[in-house]
């Protein structure tokens, strides 16, 4: 994943993430709407001559949301995308 703003690091600069995404999507049993846990990492890394390096753990970004209504208007606008990617996917699976 490219960063919206590149980071530097110890007089290097990290331009890309790398990425864990884990999404629990499940119906709410009281309304039977959806909603969703999500849990993501961003590790900073960096490509350079061709060899990857990653910056150390501490330097990661997480986000973690209990349910949707915890996430912003833009975060619910990005998690609707990969939603809809998702669907998308199923489909194309015929699933």
């Amino acid at each position: 994943m490219t960063a919206s703003t590149p980071l530097q690091i110890d007089s290097k600069s990290y331009d890309r993430y790398s990425l864990q995404l884990a999404i629990t999507g499940f119906y709410k049993p009281e309304t039977g709407q959806p909603d969703a846990n999500v849990a993501m990492s961003l590790i900073p890394t960096r490509i350079e001559d061709g060899v990857v390096e990653q910056a150390g753990i501490e330097h990661r970004k997480a986000v973690v949301l209990g349910s949707l209504s915890q996430a912003s208007a833009e975060e619910q606008q990005a998690i609707g995308a990969i939603q809809a990617a998702l669907q998308a996917y199923l489909s194309a699976k015929g699933l």
